[in-house]
């Protein structure tokens, strides 16, 4: 019977960990990939908060600016989609794959991942473990899964 590659994806909403588990070992298959820093978002787009309009007797309660968008939710998921696509490519490698992100980007991923990559997915833990150390990581990914 072959062995079965398990790729493991550890990621939250700037940096995503790609690691292939060789028995009880977990390696490191490509340099941790960060989410591109984007310093001047708010000048090309706007700001994360509506302006501040004064609700006076005339108005009741109507507001001149647009409405709240969340800029850094929106490049959570970016990133996400991000992950999908390098999933995607690396799918046709491996016989599962165990998703480990935080659940903001775990709910981002699910929605952008293709039906191949979601076929081989056999186990997701929805925690944020990007900061901690691969030997903590490792019982998360020991058969049967916790």
């Amino acid at each position: 019977m072959k062995n079965q590659t398990t790729c493991v994806v550890i990621a939250d909403s700037s940096r995503a960990k790609f690691l292939t588990k060789n028995n009880n070992d977990l390696v490191p298959i490509m340099a941790t990939h960060h989410a591109a820093e984007d310093v001047d978002v708010h000048q090309d787009k706007g700001v994360s908060t509506p302006g501040k309009v004064s609700k006076g007797m005339v108005n009741r309660g109507t507001h001149s600016y647009p409405t709240h968008s969340d800029w850094y939710r929106f490049k959570k998921e970016v990133f996400a989609i991000k992950i999908a696509e390098i999933l995607h490519n690396m799918a046709v490698s491996y016989d599962q794959i165990i998703l480990i992100a935080a659940p903001v980007v775990l709910g981002h991923l699910r929605q952008h991942l293709s039906a191949d990559v979601m076929s081989k997915v056999v186990h997701e833990v929805d925690k944020d473990l990007t900061k901690e150390p691969l030997k903590k990581v490792q019982k998360y990914v020991q058969v049967p899964f916790q």
